[in-house]
């Protein structure tokens, strides 16, 4: 989870005081995952949304209120702080709070676009802070132990990966959308929503990705958006396809269906020359090697902990990934989802609909056009 090379002092403090900013996906799940963090003291939330920001403020019994955030970083009421607001919120807000000299976890996906994820990394690496992104499905239990016995060796070379999902949570055109969601120009749409989340498992898993190809579309034109009347054209996908292959030559398709009529789920599966592990839509890990039955991988406890819905599957899995990101600041190290990987992930995303564009691989390996 950290790099073994101290690259900044370590924080000395004995509670590191941290400012959450945005009050959706930041009330729900940021601040009582980082209340679960030994040595975190939530001291401040921010929103631009006055009615909103006082009623988490209290629920909450957060102490430090703040609409402008800005104000919240030049406060000194924080050492560190976690970015959940729109996506293309996130470039400017994550500058500003290197700018500040202040740790930071930023939600994904990290940027609009690639440009700006490797600037928030080059501005993260320069002010020498404590940088992490909020890929917490990494700490889902069905994953994280499909990453242990893939280091491991259980299915051994990757031959092919595949991922198929089907949700119906935008299905209904009449059930309102965040605004940000709906809209291409800020990052919305499903591919970079809940595709960066499937990126970076597999670039978790398997190593980094070299090409990409897909596409998107939007299959529901108008919908019911927050904060408009009636229903709203809207440009952003719901509806996402593509493969990539990986540096050691594995292929991965990644299918993203989220206007089903039924909500099926996920099926996660990988196979290669030793065995194939298996990720199905209750949260539990099924596997088998080479003449072996395919047989549960989890145990009853880690099974009940996958199945967990709504904000208590993220509260988990996201306290374990903000405790890294203090062990990080604590030690030192850098952390792991950082920037770095959300750059990554990013690459790919852009890759993806540039592939639709041009019709096109994308080569990402580095050797046709140097990054």
């Amino acid at each position: 989870m950290l790099s073994g090379v101290v690259v900044r002092p370590p924080v000395e403090r004995e509670t590191i005081r941290v400012g959450v900013i945005g009050t959706g996906f930041g009330a729900s799940v940021h601040v009582p995952a980082l209340r679960r963090v030994p040595g975190v003291e939530v001291t401040a939330v921010c929103s631009t949304h006055t009615e909103r920001l006082r009623e988490v403020a209290t629920s909450l019994r957060v102490p430090g209120r703040f609409q402008d955030y800005r104000e919240l970083l030049d406060s000194g009421d924080v050492d560190a702080v976690t970015i959940a607001t729109p996506p293309h919120l996130h470039h400017p807000m994550v500058l500003a709070a290197c700018e500040a000299g202040l740790h930071v976890l930023c939600e994904k996906p990290i940027a609009r676009n690639v440009a700006e994820a490797r600037d928030m990394l080059r501005m993260a690496r320069e002010a020498g802070v404590c940088h992490a992104v909020g890929h917490q499905m990494r700490y889902d239990p069905a994953r994280e132990r499909m990453k242990e016995l893939i280091d491991e060796g259980f299915i051994g070379q990757l031959h092919s990966v595949s991922i198929t999902v089907y949700r119906s949570s935008l299905a209904d055109v009449s059930r309102k959308t965040p605004e940000w969601l709906t809209n291409a120009s800020r990052s919305g749409g499903i591919l970079a929503a809940v595709g960066s989340h499937y990126i970076d498992a597999l670039r978790w898993w398997f190593g980094e990705i070299h090409a990409a190809c897909g596409a998107v579309s939007t299959a529901v034109e108008e919908r019911a958006v927050t904060g408009f009347p009636g229903t709203r054209r809207v440009d952003a996908d719901d509806n996402t396809a593509f493969i990539v292959r990986f540096a050691n030559g594995g292929l991965g398709t990644v299918h993203l269906c989220y206007t089903a009529a039924a909500d099926i789920g996920e099926e996660i599966i990988a196979t290669g020359s030793e065995g194939v592990l298996a990720i199905q839509n209750n949260g539990n890990l099924f596997g088998s090697k080479h003449g072996e039955a395919i047989h549960a991988l989890l145990t009853p406890a880690q099974v009940k902990d996958a199945q967990a819905v709504g904000p208590s599957r993220h509260i988990r899995s996201f306290s374990i990934l903000a405790a890294v990101w203090i062990l990080a600041m604590r030690s030192g190290k850098d952390a792991s989802p950082s920037l770095e990987d959300g750059a990554k992930v990013q690459e790919v995303v852009d890759a993806v609909t540039r592939s639709m564009q041009l019709s096109r691989w994308i080569d990402l390996s580095g050797n046709k056009w140097p990054v």
